[in-house]
C-alpha cells in the first residue's frame, strides 16, 4: 500500500475497528469508536508530511504512532523530527480533550441541577421495586429522578422519558459522568434501544465509582450495576457502591482507610475476571477482600436476592 493516507487509515482500523472516512494531513481528527450518539472517543492525526502519525481512543486507553517507514532504518535526524510531531500532536490533543471535558463538566453540572430527590411512587421507587426490593426506604441520597430526560435517536429524532440518574465519582471526589437509566411512567424499563445510557465524562473514569453508601466499619462492598449493588446491600445490610460495569469494578480505586473490601460478584466470565482483578490488586495492597458470587450460573444479586422470601426491610437493612 503506497498511498500514506490509506495506509495510516489501514493502521488505525486495525487497532481500534474503527477510522475516520477522510484524513487530512496536518489534522487532528476526532472519530466514533462505538455506537454512541456524539461518540468523538477516537483521535488520529496525520502529520504534513505524511511520514507519520498517531492516533487511539480515550475510552480504550489506547495510544499508538505509525511511520510510513521502517524506523530501523531513519536517520538520527528522522528520528528526532518525528519525536517532534509526535509531541506537539500529544499536546494539542490533550489541550482539545481538557477542553471537552470542561465542556461536559458543565453539561453534567446543568443536568444534575435538572434531577429531583426521590419520593415513594415516583418511577424510579417504582423501578426499584420491580426488581424485587419492596419497602426499601429510605434509598440512597445519590440516586436521582429527572421526570422528562431527553433520548436521542439514531434517527436524529428525540424523545422524552422519566429516568433514574446517578453521577459517577473519581477517586478525587469530582463528578465525572451522570449514569441514565430511562423508564416508564409506571417503573419498567423503557421501550427504548439502549436504556441505560452514560453521558459525556468529564474526566478519566478510571477507579470512579457510584457511591451509594459509604463505608461502615471499615467495611464497603461493591458490584457492577446501581440494581445488582442494592440488591447486595439488601442481602448483606454491607454498604455498597456500583462500579457500573465489570471493567469499572475490577480498575475501581477504594477509599483510604478501608480495613476490607467485599466484592458481590457476577457469576459470568467478565464479572469473575473483574472480581479476580481487583481482590488481586487489594491483596497487593494488603488489604483483606472477599468475593461473593451467587451459586447459579450467569446470576446476579438481583436474581439472588428476587428469589428469597423478601419481606420489608426495616431501616435499609435486612
Amino acid at each position: 500500500m503506497h498511498d500514506p493516507i490509506e495506509a495510516f487509515r489501514a493502521s488505525i482500523l486495525a487497532a481500534l475497528c474503527h477510522a475516520p472516512d477522510h484524513i487530512e494531513p496536518g489534522r487532528l481528527h476526532r472519530f466514533a469508536t462505538g455506537n454512541r450518539r456524539g461518540d468523538t472517543a477516537g483521535w488520529c492525526k496525520l502529520f504534513e508530511d505524511r511520514r507519520g502519525g498517531v492516533f487511539g481512543c480515550y475510552r480504550q486507553g489506547i495510544s499508538d504512532q505509525w511511520c510510513a517507514h521502517n524506523r530501523e532504518t531513519m536517520t538520527p535526524s528522522e528520528r528526532a523530527d518525528l519525536a517532534q510531531h509526535v509531541a506537539r500532536a500529544a499536546a494539542e490533543r490533550e489541550a482539545q480533550q481538557r477542553q471537552q471535558w470542561a465542556e461536559n463538566a458543565g453539561r453534567i453540572e446543568k443536568l444534575w441541577a435538572q434531577c429531583q430527590p426521590l419520593v415513594p411512587g415516583d418511577p424510579v421507587t417504582l423501578y426499584v421495586k420491580a426488581r424485587g426490593m419492596p419497602g426499601v426506604w429510605p434509598l440512597p441520597d445519590l440516586l436521582r429522578y429527572h421526570s422528562a430526560l431527553p433520548y436521542w435517536h439514531d434517527d436524529g429524532n428525540t424523545t422524552r422519558h422519566p429516568a433514574m440518574v446517578a453521577p459517577l465519582i473519581g477517586p478525587d471526589g469530582r463528578m465525572l459522568a451522570l449514569h441514565r437509566t430511562y423508564l416508564s411512567r409506571d417503573g419498567r424499563k423503557a421501550d427504548l434501544p439502549t436504556v441505560k445510557k452514560l453521558t459525556g465524562t468529564a474526566g478519566p473514569l478510571t477507579g470512579a465509582c457510584i457511591p451509594l453508601f459509604k463505608p461502615r466499619a471499615g467495611v464497603l462492598g461493591i458490584a457492577e450495576g446501581i440494581e445488582t449493588a442494592l440488591a447486595a446491600w439488601c442481602a448483606s445490610a454491607v454498604p455498597v457502591v456500583a462500579a457500573y460495569s465489570a471493567g469499572a469494578l475490577a480498575a475501581w480505586r477504594w477509599p483510604q482507610g478501608l480495613q476490607r473490601i467485599v466484592v458481590f460478584a457476577d457469576f459470568d466470565k467478565a464479572g469473575q475476571e473483574a472480581a479476580d482483578s481487583l481482590r488481586a490488586r487489594a491483596l497487593a495492597a494488603h488489604l483483606p477482600c472477599e468475593v461473593l458470587t451467587p451459586t447459579t450460573e450467569g446470576a446476579d444479586w438481583c436474581d439472588v436476592w428476587a428469589g428469597r422470601d423478601a419481606t420489608r426491610i426495616e431501616g435499609g437493612t435486612p
